[in-house]
């Protein structure tokens, strides 16, 4: 079965670190996203630059509560991450978003999902497109939720939501995070000690 491909591309007028610590906080997600009853965060690897997310969906059309686990790698360094559902309803679903730097307190999320439904051709065919509204509809909510938080100042510090995920300066810096990076998403020298 191919796969469904949702891309979208948002700009925001906030700095790229208000943009990131929205993203790095799914905790924060069922404020933006309608269809997103809950998350809870199963497990982090911050040596491998990955966390477990768990998502409690409403699917509107049915009315059916959806559970998905989905598997995130992010990359500070190029404010990218790539998530897969590793549990849940679609057979594949994976994706990524991507955030940028336009210019002093200018940022773009840059977002693609791709997914497929297993099982018999005939209906997974029919569910996948019944599904494609769905899925952009979610894109657009949690992107539009970032750029809303993000422009009303509304995004905790880079710092607090790094900390809640028990990363630390040492880490990102291992992680090729440069010191000037760092400083320029508002983590001061202090916590370098």
């Amino acid at each position: 079965m191919s796969l469904q491909i949702v891309r979208r591309r948002v700009e925001v007028n906030a700095p790229l670190a208000a943009v990131l610590s929205l993203t790095l906080d799914a905790a924060r997600y069922p404020e933006f996203a309608p269809s997103i009853d809950s998350t809870e965060l199963i497990w982090h690897d911050q040596a491998n630059q990955k966390y477990l997310i768990r998502y409690v969906s409403t699917i509107p059309v049915i009315q059916k509560t959806a559970v998905s686990e989905q598997e995130v790698h992010y990359d500070i360094a190029s404010t990218t991450f790539n998530f897969r559902e590793t549990k849940g309803t679609f057979g594949r679903f994976e994706g990524y978003r991507k955030l940028a730097a336009l210019g002093p307190g200018r940022s773009a999320i840059e977002s693609e999902v791709r997914y497929s439904f297993g099982g018999n051709k005939l209906i997974a065919g029919l569910v996948n497109k019944a599904t494609q509204g769905l899925v952009q509809s979610n894109l657009e909510h949690i992107q539009e939720g970032i750029k809303r938080l993000a422009e009303g100042g509304k995004a905790d510090p880079l710092h607090v939501v790094l900390d809640k995920l028990e990363v630390t300066p040492q880490m990102l810096l291992a992680q090729g995070v440069t010191r000037d990076i760092l400083l320029g998403f508002g983590i001061e020298e202090p916590a370098f000690v």
